[in-house]
């Protein structure tokens, strides 16, 4: 696998910088690289919210400071991610244009001063920004320093203006065909909501008062932001294509971000970058897991960490510190994930405006001095030194996926029925921490990627199941979406798959309609039960015992606890595995086995403990030969990247405290020390070991 920007074959290491804040202090920008180079940072993110000081005024361009950085950066060998600039559009525009701020739920049109408040609909803001796009690619598409367009920053702002309500007509029209049909998929008769004429459809406005329950209506103006969002990338990046086709595409991502489907984005891009915001003293297992989810976008190609903090990140509840040792494991941790990079945010700290507290390399300070900047400059150096091992490599191919789908997020978190605190990411991240804490390789999949390297496919809750009917026409996008997913999985279990679903699946399509035939219509032949009811009770109300039953076992266990969820189903096929053991549903069945083909579905019925979900994933990888890449030990992380001649064992201590690993059969070179490894490994508080295993 080649490196991310092919001009420079290295791990990046660096920030968002922002000159165009400092031109007012000369001293400051010369001492920028200086300290860039102490620092051993090697790639610099430019000109993210820089509009108003590239353009001051309508069609006067100021490039002087930003060819001033392009050629500092030649100079001192750092590579230019160059943004373009419609995250923030300058105020003369805003003046003369205010229709570009974006209209709330409530139909009140914004103000300027934020970030991201613009509507993606609005022909005069694509011109506007199509216009500064080109002059920038004009003007650095050929500079040596150039290594990769950022485009925009953290796309996700939703607009409710008049234009997007009449682009969103014609995206329905184009996926419903007839406006009978949009009315049967909404259920529109309900409340005596039918529709006669397209323009009587409009979203939910803040004023609409109790919403004609979560249906299709809200589903599609959920897809359609989305999709606008889509839209408004593919415009800014045709522009830059046009003058540089050989550098690559990227815009920053925000790990489980609610209200953009990055899947489709991800199809528009060349690679995925995110901005990792952990909190000290959180569960890991979860950052490992948003990790896997954004890496999995793109069918777990190589990926940057766009930004993390150094330090203190001034929008969490609290500036906590990362004690020494933690930036430097977080940072690994992302590159064992498959991170060719560790960038922060930001590179200097400003003297002003609400990130002026955020952490940077550079402090108020102002020098090399401080303790952070002497990290991320250690941290450097190494990076510098593990290029050569790391670049070509990839995390190695899981043989475990679990599917994960922002549709089916919508549909199932917004869905008026059974627990109004439904938490799909919750509910996906334990099943995946089950899996990670015994470190045995898991990838986060798309219910429309290739699945072919798959043994085990696990999805949790899979509420929507898509039929694939929708849309009738539309664009090459949308028709690639007539997807039916039950067939898929079907396929993929006869062929000799294990696949693993729960409660709250298979109940609706895609335009969240139930489907008639009993719980879980479209997946009931595949799983052999029929679900009659769903239970569901406050967390810790009414718990209950799962009880292994017919000479079935996991482990050391023969029952294990359960909360919250419980599916009544009656078996039509299926093996029985487990039954609840108390409540008024006591011997009924809560885990189920269905052989179909040469592969096996297995239901569960009830939310399980990490106990069982752990035994139950240990027992299905053992099954099929699949093994862990190392013993199970509290609070160490265990993952590995591959290359064609070439493995290497990153393991990783998230805990303040001493630990030692036993490694069987395994004998290398840890590349962060030089030293021998061969049978144990002792880490130190928040440390780690890179090992070239030979």
């Amino acid at each position: 696998m080649p490196s991310i920007a092919p001009k420079f074959s290295r791990l990046w290491h660096g920030a968002d910088y922002n000159p165009d804040q400092w031109q007012h202090d000369q001293h400051v920008l010369e001492d920028d690289f200086r300290l860039a180079q102490l620092a051993n940072v090697n790639a610099l993110s430019v000109a993210i919210f820089a509009w108003a000081k590239l353009e001051p005024t309508e069609g006067r361009y100021d490039f002087d400071w930003l060819d001033r950085t392009f050629d500092r950066a030649e100079k001192h060998g750092i590579a230019i991610n160059l943004a373009t600039p419609s995250s923030s559009p300058p105020r003369w525009l805003l003046k003369k244009h205010p229709e570009i701020l974006q209209v709330d739920k409530g139909r009140v049109r914004g103000e300027p001063g934020c970030r991201q408040r613009f509507c993606h609909t609005i022909p005069i803001y694509r011109e506007h920004v199509a216009r500064i796009n080109t002059a920038l690619a004009q003007r650095y598409a050929k500079h040596p320093a150039l290594a990769m367009w950022h485009i925009s920053n953290e796309y996700h702002n939703d607009c409710w203006c008049d234009l997007c309500v009449a682009a969103w007509r014609d995206w329905l029209k184009a996926r419903y065909g007839t406006l009978d049909n949009l009315n049967v998929q909404w259920w529109a008769a309900f409340w005596s909501n039918t529709f006669s004429s397209w323009d009587e459809v409009h979203p939910n406005w803040e004023r609409t008062g109790y919403p004609n329950n979560f249906n299709g209506q809200v589903l599609d103006w959920k897809r359609f932001q989305s999709h606008q969002c889509t839209e408004f990338m593919k415009h800014e990046i045709a522009t830059l294509r046009t003058h540089s086709p050989n550098i690559p595409v990227t815009t920053n991502m925000m790990g489980f971000f609610p209200h953009v489907d990055y899947a489709k984005q991800a199809d528009v891009i060349d690679y995925i970058s995110w901005d990792c915001y952990p909190t000290l003293g959180g569960d890991m297992s979860q950052v490992a897991f948003a990790h896997a989810y954004m890496r999995g976008l793109k069918s777990n190609k190589p990926w940057l960490l766009m930004e993390q903090s150094p330090s203190a990140t001034n929008w969490q509840g609290h500036g906590t510190l990362k004690p020494p040792g933690v930036l430097r494991l977080w940072s690994y941790q992302a590159i064992a994930h498959g991170s060719d990079s560790a960038m922060y945010f930001q590179f200097r700290r400003g003297l002003g405006g609400s990130e002026k507290y955020h952490g940077a390399i550079i402090e108020h300070e102002g020098t090399e001095k401080p303790r952070v900047f002497q990290e991320v400059a250690a941290l450097g150096a190494e990076l510098n030194k593990l290029s050569r091992h790391l670049i070509g490599t990839t995390v190695t191919p899981a043989r475990i996926g679990i599917l994960y789908d922002t549709e089916c997020r919508w549909a199932f978190e917004g869905s008026q029925g059974f627990s109004h605190d439904k938490n799909y990411v919750t509910t996906i991240g334990k099943h995946y921490r089950a899996l990670w804490r015994q470190n045995i390789p898991v990838n986060l999949v798309r219910t429309d990627d290739d699945w072919s390297q798959y043994d085990i496919l696990i999805a949790p809750v899979w509420y929507m199941v898509k039929s694939g009917t929708f849309p009738h026409q539309g664009s090459p996008e949308q028709l690639k979406t007539k997807l039916n997913e039950a067939r898929k999985i079907e396929a993929f279990v006869n062929a000799g798959g294990t696949f693993v679903t729960t409660y709250l699946s298979g109940l609706v399509n895609e335009s969240d309609l139930v489907y008639p035939g009993g719980y879980p219509a479209p997946l009931r032949k595949l799983l052999g039960i029929w679900a009659e009811e769903i239970d569901c009770h406050a967390p810790g109300s009414q718990p209950n015992r799962m009880r292994l039953v017919n000479n079935f076992r996991l482990g050391h266990q023969t029952a294990y606890d359960c909360d919250r969820f419980f599916d009544l189903i009656h078996t039509e096929g299926a093996q029985v595995l487990a039954v609840y053991a108390t409540n008024w549903y006591a011997g009924r069945p809560c885990l189920t086995r269905n052989t179909f083909g040469k592969g096996s579905a297995y239901y569960l019925a009830t939310d399980a403990d990490d106990a069982f979900l752990i035994d139950l994933y240990a027992a299905l990888a053992a099954e099929k030969r699949i093994t862990p890449l190392a013993e199970q030990t509290d609070g160490i992380e265990v993952l590995e990247r591959v290359g064609p001649d070439r493995r290497l064992l990153f393991i990783l201590n998230h805990t303040p405290e001493d630990r030692t690993l036993t490694l069987k059969n395994l004998r290398g070179i840890d590349l962060l020390t030089d030293n021998s490894i061969d049978g144990t490994l002792d880490l130190s508080p928040y440390g780690l070991a890179l090992i070239a295993i030979t």
